[in-house]
Parts: structure tokens; C-alpha cells; sequence
């Protein structure tokens, strides 16, 4: 049961048990038709979200109350009972929190004619009309400003997750493109050594057919072909504000350079590399290498000087990398949220065929990627 629901039975009965008391002790009611008035008053609260319904029964039940009761002395308000002007306030309110700001003032503008229809009994009190007429309107004030309120966190809720799926999908869009600059680094190589090869066929082997030395050089066109069309394809993809970075692709020989980078910071990492790495595909190597990166940033960011360890393993012609760091012995301080350097490199993982997790074993923290070879 959540707290505004404890709080709206709380109320009702609350108002249960004063309606009744306060039927019987200051208007000299039936005790029966003092329990029957005073759940009649209280009915609406309860349905309150259907609205017309609600105003209506909580209407009657107040003119009823005023039309059957008679205060005992000149000092009780009447037409509007305190029990009444509760219930009738309460009912008002209530339904103001739906939104329903029309139907609040019109059944407002019907209770303050039912109030002045009744002024012209002998028991009517001016302070009584008045004052119901003041708490029904306040309590219609603060019920649309709770509806504004709830209706502006459900909206500012909605717009952050919106925001987030867009950031997400940025990440992975951004990711794709470096995947695509990486890929024409590494695949570039590849092509201009087939040019060389092409080329210069009919130079190293002199006795060379000429239909052979022809197909060489057609192959070295299509080569030099295929290199423009992928420098082609990457100048949509680059960033015209950043300089081009024109160092090499890192590869799994890089890692330890890196490993001592981040123990020289203050994290201490051992690297376990159990596999020959040398016969891996160069895109391969940087995919691992980028997601032992990213793995020790996070520990960096968020577990400070927490012992980690960064395990490469091959089976089964998969290649399997884990960055695994333990509880920290001094709590880091509060890193930013909102990254999602994650969602990248399990872009990349997929795009490899691999797979990519987390987990949090023994208060820790795990990065887990398989991928085919």
C-alpha cells in the first residue's frame, strides 16, 4: 500500500468517526441516521476518481446532512456541519488532483447555490456558508497544483528516458563509426601490401608469361580502386573539427604498455595473457584491446585503487577477455553517471559476432566478452 493510498483511507476514516460524533453530539442526530449520514459523506472519497459521481453523491450527502439536522445551540454552524465542510473539502480536492479543473468549478459554483438557497433558514450562519465556501476552494487550488506537479514529474520523467535512449543510441552510432575508422586502418594495410605485391609481380619474377603480368596488374587496380572507394566511404564518417589520429591501430602487444599505465595511476592490474595471440586478426587485437581499455577506465572511475585483473584466454576458437576488479579498500569518491562507454563495446562485441556482459562478483566488478575467431 503506497503512502497517498494510507493517507486516503487515514482520512476517511477519520472523517468517519467525527462526522459521527459530531452529528450526534452537536446536532442531536438519530444514531442511525448519524452512521448513515456520515458514510454517505465519506462515499466519495472513496470514488473519488470517478469524478461526477463523486461530486454528486458528496452534494447530496451535505444538503442532506444540512436539511435533516438541527444544531442544538446557536453557537454550531449550520447549513455546513465542521464535519461536512471536511468531507466536502476533501471530495473537492481529491478530484482536482485528476485534472479536472472544469467539473472542479462547476460543482464549486453549485455549492455556493446550494449555500445561499439555504440561508433563508432560521438556523443559517453566514461564517458557516463562508467558510465552506473558502475550503472547498482552497482544496480545488491545491489538487490542480498537485496534478500540475505529478503531471510535470511524470513529463520530466518520460523526457529522461527519451534523453537516455537517445545518448544510447548515439553511443552505439559514434561506436559503429570508430569501428569503421579502425576497420579502414587495419583493412587499408592489408589492401596497399596486395597493391605493392601487384605491382611489382613483374619486377621480382622476370620470366613471368604476359597474361600473368596483365592479371597482376589488374589486380593492383582494383586494389588502388577499392583504397579510394574506402577513404570515400570514411570522409562521411569523420568529424571535419578533429585532427585525424595517425598513429597505429593498437593490438594485444600495446596491452601491457597499458597495463603499466594505469598500476603507475595508483590501480594496481596484472595482466594474464594464456593464449598465442600471435595468429589473431588484427581487427581482433583491437577490439580486446579496447575492451580492456574501457574495462580499466571503469575501474579507474568508479573502484579508484581496487585490485583488478585482466584475463585473456583462447578455447574452442573463441577468444575470452575478463577485467575483473575487487572491493576497494578505500571507498573512491562519487564518479559521474551517464557514460556509455558499456554500450559501445558491446556494439562491438556484436558486430564480431561476440557476446558481451557484467556482473558484480564478491562486491566487485566484471567485464566479460567472448569472441569467435
Amino acid at each position: 500500500m503506497t503512502i497517498r493510498r494510507l493517507g486516503l483511507w487515514v482520512t476517511v476514516a477519520a472523517l468517519l468517526v467525527l462526522g459521527f460524533l459530531d452529528l450526534v453530539q452537536h446536532y442531536a442526530t438519530h444514531t442511525d441516521m448519524a452512521i448513515v449520514l456520515a458514510y454517505l459523506r465519506v462515499v466519495p472519497l472513496v470514488i473519488y476518481r470517478w469524478p461526477v459521481a463523486a461530486w454528486v453523491i458528496e452534494l447530496v450527502a451535505v444538503f442532506m446532512t444540512a436539511s435533516i439536522t438541527i444544531p442544538v445551540s446557536s453557537s454550531e454552524p449550520w447549513p455546513w456541519a465542521v464535519s461536512s465542510i471536511g468531507s466536502l473539502a476533501a471530495t473537492a480536492g481529491l478530484v482536482a488532483t485528476l485534472g479536472r479543473r472544469t467539473l472542479s468549478s462547476v460543482m464549486f459554483g453549485i455549492q455556493l447555490v446550494v449555500s445561499l438557497l439555504l440561508m433563508s433558514n432560521e438556523h443559517s450562519d453566514w461564517q458557516s456558508a463562508a467558510v465552506a465556501t473558502a475550503a472547498c476552494g482552497l482544496a480545488i487550488i491545491i489538487g490542480d497544483f498537485v496534478h500540475g506537479r505529478r503531471a510535470m514529474v511524470v513529463e520530466l520523467a518520460e523526457e529522461r528516458q527519451v534523453s537516455a535512449a537517445e545518448r544510447e543510441l548515439r553511443s552505439v552510432v559514434e561506436e559503429r563509426a570508430r569501428i569503421a575508422r579502425e576497420l579502414h586502418d587495419v583493412v587499408a594495410h592489408h589492401m596497399s601490401m596486395i597493391t605493392v605485391q601487384a605491382e611489382s609481380a613483374r619486377f621480382r619474377h622476370q620470366d613471368l608469361p604476359e597474361p600473368v603480368a596483365t592479371e597482376f596488374t589488374e589486380i593492383a587496380k582494383v586494389a588502388r580502386a577499392s583504397l579510394s572507394e574506402l577513404r570515400g566511404l570514411l570522409s562521411a564518417l569523420r568529424d571535419e573539427s578533429e585532427d585525424p589520429n595517425r598513429t597505429p591501430q593498437p593490438t594485444l602487444a600495446d596491452l601491457p604498455a597499458l597495463v603499466d599505465r594505469i598500476t603507475t595511476a595508483g590501480t594496481p592490474v596484472t595482466l594474464r595473457v594464456e593464449t598465442d595471440t600471435e595468429d589473431l586478426p588484427q581487427v581482433t587485437q583491437l577490439a580486446v584491446y579496447r575492451i580492456v581499455q574501457e574495462g580499466l577506465s571503469n575501474v579507474v572511475r568508479h573502484a579508484g585503487n581496487a585490485k583488478t585483473t585482466v584475463d585473456i584466454t583462447r578455447a574452442n576458437d573463441t577468444l575470452h577477455i575478463e577485467v575483473t576488479n575487487e572491493r576497494p579498500p578505500v571507498p573512491p569518491k562519487p564518479a559521474p553517471r551517464g557514460g556509455h562507454g558499456l554500450v559501445g563495446l558491446r556494439e562491438r562485441a556484436t558486430l564480431l559476432g561476440g557476446k558481451f556482459e557484467v556482473d558484480q562478483p564478491a562486491e566487485g566488478w566484471r567485464v566479460r566478452a567472448e569472441l569467435p575467431l
